[in-house]
């Protein structure tokens, strides 16, 4: 038996591989190539960053430059700005807000807003401050605030809610300015309307005083007035010339006064002044004049001009019973539209200012706000009118100036008095010729005036020194009179104001287009009403009310002596 053949086991079967190839120079440009475009993709990626980057730098610098804008306006705002919450603190607030509280916006953070406001003003704020965190719209008040070491200042709050509902943005702004110009305007109406108060009543006590002293003028002339009536005459006379300088101040508070204004340097007038002061201050008080300019001119009334600089040291020689420094100060101030915007009174131009200083008593407040109305006054009863400083400011506003006081108890009290200053060549008038007499040669005289006592007294007075006399209470009757006796009248002596609804130079312009030779007289009180320059179409004269018998006679003798050219 034949053994079995061993077959050979079978080989493995080989995985054939193709050789390994070298690189060839096309793999290795592809390679480059591909480095290449990942580098150039890095850098535009790069690029990319830097321009992202610089955009965010941008953003950054645009967003801070913003955020310094915010903060410069925000702390450097004219108005302070506080977030308050529904209890009233103060979350937040910028540096204004801070200073008119008077504390450091550090201190301020989580204090109470209620604790700066005023007692009486507080029910206000209470209200305000629910009403901010109920209604969308804007919410305002008007409170006082209480600072340390500071005068209570008046401000306004005005309050939105915001967004949120979370808080109250408020904005306080001061209103001490605004209530000041509010208060000078409604000081100045009140005094306009005293001053036409005073008007009216210097008109109808003037027309008294001149039938007074024209009937005292007639008894004292009468040759049967027995002589131990002398006295009671004298001093009814004295009486009387008394009450019309009291008229004449109220006329000047008024600003009714004939005025009579001439180129004056200030320096000089007030020299000439000081040497008649120092007999009525007294020793103990000492009055310095400084002058900052060597010629000062205004256009003012001499006379009243005196008398308001006498009127201002007499007064603050009163307020120095034990004695001091009485100052009198002169210089030229000039005023720009920018100063003019920020207080009222003045005007642009150059003034002339006249400062009055003493080392006094001083005044309070209270005080100071009535110093020039008219019967105003500290002194006892009897040791003054309270007409002294009304007449001041009515001189003062006549001449188109304005007036300025400062005052502290205790401290003294500065008055400044505002003049227009003058650039015009001196004029010189030629003194009015000397009227010996004054006897009338039978002209005839319409006399026209509307106060009975002094219409009769004056007519009677006029016949008795040889004129005709024809009457009437109105400018209607005069013209009546008028159309009867056109022929023989010379002279029309007539009141300014009168009843009726025409005046006396409405009436006397009338009766010259009919008969032009008309000499005229017009009587008054009022130099507002007087028109002189250019506003005067024709020649007339003036007769000031009051008057005594010897000044009604002159200026008729006078009037109808003048040659008209």
């Amino acid at each position: 038996m034949s053994k079995p053949r061993m077959q050979a086991a079978p080989e493995p079967a080989r995985t054939t591989r193709p050789p390994k190839s070298e690189p060839t120079e096309s793999d290795g440009w592809k390679s480059s190539a591909q480095t290449q475009r990942l580098l150039h993709e890095l850098r535009v990626h790069q690029i990319e960053l830097e321009m992202q980057n610089e955009e965010l730098r941008a953003s950054r610098a645009e967003v801070e430059a913003g955020l310094k804008r915010y903060t410069d306006l925000y702390d450097f705002a004219p108005v302070g700005y506080v977030s308050l919450s529904p209890e009233g603190t103060l979350r937040e607030l910028n540096l204004p807000a801070a200073r008119l509280l008077n504390r450091e916006r550090s201190r301020l953070v989580t204090a109470r807003l209620r604790s700066f406001v005023s007692q009486g003003t507080r029910p206000t704020f209470d209200a305000w401050l629910a009403s901010v965190f109920v209604q969308r719209d804007e919410r305002t008040c008007e409170v006082v605030l209480i600072r340390d070491d500071l005068p209570p200042l008046p401000v306004q709050l005005a309050a939105k809610l915001s967004i949120d509902g979370q808080c109250g943005r408020v904005v306080i702004t001061d209103t001490s300015a605004r209530k000041a110009l509010e208060e000078e305007l409604r000081q100045a109406q009140k005094m306009e309307v005293v001053g036409q108060l005073a008007g009216g009543v210097a008109h109808d006590f003037n027309n008294i005083l001149a039938a007074m002293l024209l009937n005292l003028g007639a008894l004292r002339a009468h040759p049967e007035s027995p002589a131990e009536s002398e006295a009671a005459l004298e001093g009814l006379d004295t009486l009387t010339k008394r009450a019309s300088r009291l008229t004449s101040q109220l006329l000047l508070f008024s600003r009714r006064q004939v005025l009579q204004p001439q180129r004056l340097e200030l320096n000089g007038a007030l020299s000439h002044l000081l040497q008649m002061l120092d007999r009525l201050l007294g020793e103990e008080v000492t009055c310095t004049l400084y002058r900052s300019e060597p010629d000062l001119w205004v256009e003012a009334d001499l006379v009243m001009l005196e008398q308001a600089v006498m009127n201002l040291c007499l007064n603050a020689r009163d307020a120095m019973p034990n004695g001091g420094n009485l100052t009198l100060e002169t210089s030229r101030v000039l005023f720009d539209a920018a100063s003019v915007r920020e207080d009222p009174k003045p005007r642009p131009g150059s003034f002339v200012c006249l400062q009055v200083s003493d080392t006094g008593s001083g005044m309070t407040g209270e005080v100071l706000e009535h110093v020039f109305e008219p019967f105003f006054t500290t002194k006892e009863i009897g040791h003054g009118t309270g007409l002294g400083l009304a007449s001041v400011y009515g001189t003062v506003s006549q001449h188109g100036g304005w007036l300025r006081v400062e005052s502290r108890l205790g401290h003294g009290t500065t008055f400044r008095m505002y003049l227009p200053e003058s650039s015009k060549a001196a004029t010189v008038r030629a003194p009015a010729p000397k009227i010996i007499d004054t006897d009338g040669k039978g002209e005839t005289v319409l006399l026209v005036e509307d106060e009975p006592a002094l219409l009769a007294i004056a007519a009677r007075s006029l016949r008795r020194r040889g004129y005709n006399v024809l009457c009437a209470s109105d400018a209607a009757q005069a013209l009546t009179l008028w159309q009867e006796h056109e022929a023989i009248v010379d002279l029309l002596l007539t009141d300014m104001r009168m009843p009726g609804g025409m005046n006396g130079l409405t009436l006397a312009e009338r009766l010259l287009d009919k008969k032009p030779s008309l000499k005229i007289i017009i009587m008054s009180g009022y130099s507002a009403e007087m028109p002189g320059g250019a506003g005067r179409r024709f020649e007339f004269s003036y007769l000031a009310k009051p008057f005594e018998l010897a000044a009604l006679t002159a200026t008729v003798r006078s009037c109808l002596d003048e040659r008209r050219d």
